[in-house]
């Protein structure tokens, strides 16, 4: 599986470029939702930051000038913070190749636990990927998703089958395509109370199916929720509050939540960890009638 794995010299490359100490007080690395993005959080004396580092320029110079729309849009996101030369990312030379970096101000408010959430902050989520969605119709380009799907599947081993079915099982093209988030989960959103203060960028931004980005969100938000078909229920509800899912998108949404809960095994599989398979396997203890319910 293709990576970057951000060497402390590309770090305080990239800190350096945005006008931050190259060695900060502190750094802390999140977790990020594709292999080809590293993901920290800085703590400076002018205050925290969210530092992204791709393998894949093109995808964070449209991730930031999509966040720079949605700031105009007053959509609760931080704007991106501009490198020395004045550009939105910061083009760094990568012993693997070319490599890109954005940075973005740490907006106040605290992530949740899935197994916490309440209702009324997993249907703010929902409305606030639909109102993205929305006015992500106005975003002049289109990229592709980091780590599509297909690809993703080529690189598995024959262990992982049941990841590659599930990648492969939906026919992305057909569906409504637009700017989507890349994983609206919860290490990406900032609350205060039930409302959502912030949205993070993912570093996973593209031109690709929504209801696949409103799936990868409901699958975050469910894996380890309480109930977790309640939790789909109220990310899809907030949604449709915003933009009403189409007949095929309905009808697609199944097999879209067993693609994110693939492409999130895959995640874990490129980390290490031997829990590639919880997220399907979870996925599958749901009753896929009432999953379809949940798209009204």
């Amino acid at each position: 599986m293709e990576s970057l794995q951000a060497s402390a010299s590309l770090r305080a490359r990239a800190l350096l470029e945005f006008g931050l100490p190259a060695s900060p007080e502190r750094i802390e690395e999140l977790v990020a939702p594709v292999p080809t993005t590293s993901a920290y959080r800085v703590y400076t004396p002018e205050g925290r930051f969210l530092l992204l580092c791709a393998a894949a320029p093109l995808a964070l110079a449209f991730e930031a000038t999509f966040f720079d729309l949605l700031v105009e849009a007053r959509f609760p996101v931080p704007g991106p913070r501009r490198a020395r030369a004045g550009g939105l990312i910061a083009v760094l030379a990568n012993d693997g190749g070319p490599a890109g970096a954005s940075c973005y101000a740490w907006p106040p408010g605290e992530m949740l636990d899935p197994a916490t959430a309440r209702t009324p902050q997993l249907f703010e989520v929902g409305r606030l990927l639909g109102r993205l969605h929305r006015l992500g119709e106005a975003h002049p380009a289109s990229v592709p998703e980091p780590v599509p799907c297909s690809k993703i599947a080529a690189q598995l081993e024959e262990e992982d089958s049941p990841l590659r079915e599930a990648l492969l099982e939906l026919e992305l093209s057909a569906l409504p395509s637009g700017a989507a988030h890349g994983n609206l989960g919860p290490g990406q959103a900032l609350y205060l109370g039930d409302r959502c203060s912030a949205v993070l960028p993912s570093g996973a931004a593209h031109s690709g199916p929504l209801v696949l980005d409103l799936a990868r969100a409901a699958e975050a938000w469910s894996l380890g929720a309480p109930e977790p078909i309640a939790a789909i229920r109220a990310v899809v509800s907030g949604y449709q509050g915003e933009r009403r899912l189409l007949s095929e998108e309905r009808e697609s949404f199944g097999g879209a939540l067993r693609c994110a809960a693939a492409q999130e095994g895959v995640r874990r599989l490129s980390q290490g960890r031997k829990e590639s398979l919880a997220p399907l396997h979870a996925l599958e203890m749901l009753d896929a009638e009432e999953i379809q319910a949940a798209t009204g």
